[in-house]
């Protein structure tokens, strides 16, 4: 189907929200509506979509006389909007931003096929396609029904299919091509997914190259998306179709990442809503992500995008992403862990760089914290399975020796190196971002950070994998040669 109807609770995103469009001189706006199959004297919603799994409340009416009567002083943002009777039953429309005063009358049982509408040229064009779409549909579930009671018939099913999908396609281009410009041909046009070569080219050995629909594929996933369009923001297709490249066609590493993040940006770039939108999505996705090893991505982000061109960002915003990437920056993967030198109960200073293991596990904990004592059993254990091959400097964040020695005795970690900063060198925070207890770093034999914020019970396993992981990168390295 077109539009997909979400059973989601209204949610403002006051980060996107405050950027708005200027209208002058603008009369408002009226919306109609007689929707057969509604209780006399129930409170209905006007709303829009936001992204991809949210919307946004406009407005409220209350049935009368068997009519909804949505109105205001503002005009509306172009968008598609719904008609909301409950939390799981609601009804979308499209509102192009030009078409303010219209009428609408329907069911609730079949709100697509009987739909009528006064004043709105966008939505006589965008239902009869719908309705073509729903007319196919019940084509398709016919031809299903007959499929299944003569197994004979599966070739000429596959055919009747295929011609179907065939009428779909030729359909959606010629209504883009006739109705070029319009709020409905770039809903329907980004629906569409890129149209791929029918032939592959080959390599020099002769054989076809494999990769090529892949790549030719991802190259021209936004083909159909206008990004100039801030309309789309308020449906669910532009937030769907970057959560979709991000997820199915980006390599999970923080170059490729960041390359494909400055791709889309650059598309997003000429209308700032949607520029504004798009960067928070990716931010978003990407900032506390839990795979490893992607904390550059923020830091990326940050440094050459809010920190270079977010002009709705107030100074003390702005201070706060400096913040973060002065914090992050020293301590993405793959950098050497920054200097810390700790002192032990009997007052020798002890560096994860004298550290000889194959890894080096930094612990930071608070002797008082909950978490770290349930963890404390955990961490021994992992120690001892893993002694002669890990480290373990259990650094407590709390400046204050009795309270380490008193959590040392209480949880017995007498076999790791319990240490603390007893000459005050560290602001924990700042210095190893730690925000919260416990927080730690693995690292390999050249104290280069391979993860962080492993939890206590989960270090086996991500030993287990980054090993596996490193397996396989050699011997791709060895097939390449």
């Amino acid at each position: 189907m077109l539009f997909k109807h979400y059973r989601t609770p209204f949610l403002v995103l006051s980060l996107l929200l405050s950027v708005g469009v200027v209208f002058a001189q603008q009369p408002g706006h009226q919306i109609k509506v007689r929707l057969k199959g509604t209780q006399e004297g129930k409170t209905c919603h006007l709303a829009h979509f936001f992204g991809y799994n949210q919307y946004i409340k406009v407005d409220s009416a209350k049935v009368q006389n068997g009519e909804l009567n949505f109105q205001g002083k503002d005009p509306l943002k172009g968008g598609i909007y719904l008609i909301v009777l409950s939390p799981s039953k609601y009804y979308d429309f499209a509102i192009d931003g030009k078409e303010q005063f219209m009428e609408i009358e329907s069911d609730t049982v079949d709100f697509v096929g009987h739909v009528k509408f006064k004043g709105s040229k966008e939505n006589d064009l965008l239902f009869a396609y719908r309705k073509f779409l729903q007319d196919k549909g019940k084509e398709a579930e016919s031809i299903s029904a007959k499929a299944k009671t003569d197994p004979s018939a599966q070739e000429a099913t596959r055919k009747q299919m295929e011609k179907i999908q065939a009428d779909v396609d030729a359909y959606m281009k010629n209504f883009i091509k006739t109705n070029e410009g319009s709020f409905a041909a770039k809903v329907i046009k980004g629906n569409m997914e890129p149209e791929l070569p029918k032939e592959l080219p080959k390599k020099a050995n002769g054989r076809p190259d494999s990769t090529y629909l892949f790549n030719y594929y991802k190259g021209h996933f936004f083909d159909n998306i206008d990004f100039t369009d801030d309309r789309l923001l308020r449906s669910p297709f532009l937030h769907s179709r970057v959560e979709r490249y991000f997820k199915d066609l980006v390599y999970q590493v923080t170059d490729s990442i960041n390359r494909d993040a400055d791709r889309v940006l650059k598309l997003a770039k000429p209308n700032q809503e949607v520029y504004r939108f798009v960067l928070w999505q990716i931010t978003n996705k990407y900032e506390n992500n839990e795979i490893v090893g992607l904390d550059g991505v923020f830091v990326h982000l940050a440094e050459n995008y809010y920190l270079k061109n977010a002009p709705w960002l107030d100074s003390t915003q702005r201070a706060k992403f400096q913040e973060r990437v002065d914090i992050l920056k020293p301590l993405q993967t793959g950098f050497v862990f920054p200097e810390l030198i700790v002192t032990d109960s009997l007052g020798k200073e002890h560096s994860p760089m004298q550290s000889k293991t194959k890894y080096t596990l930094v612990h930071f904990y608070d002797p008082e914290c909950g978490h770290c004592k349930d963890s404390a059993p955990k961490l021994v254990e992992f120690y001892k399975a893993n002694k002669g091959r890990v480290t373990v400097y259990n650094v407590s964040i709390v400046y204050d020796k009795k309270k380490v020695m008193n959590f040392v005795n209480t949880y017995k970690t007498g076999d790791l190196l319990n240490l603390w900063d007893a000459k005050g060198r560290y602001y924990f925070r700042n210095n190893f971002d730690v925000y919260s207890t416990p927080t730690n770093y693995i690292l390999d034999k050249d104290k280069k950070i391979i993860a962080r914020r492993i939890p206590v019970d989960k270090l086996d396993d991500f030993l287990t994998f980054y090993e596996r992981q490193q397996v396989q990168q050699m011997a791709g390295k060895n097939g390449a040669k």
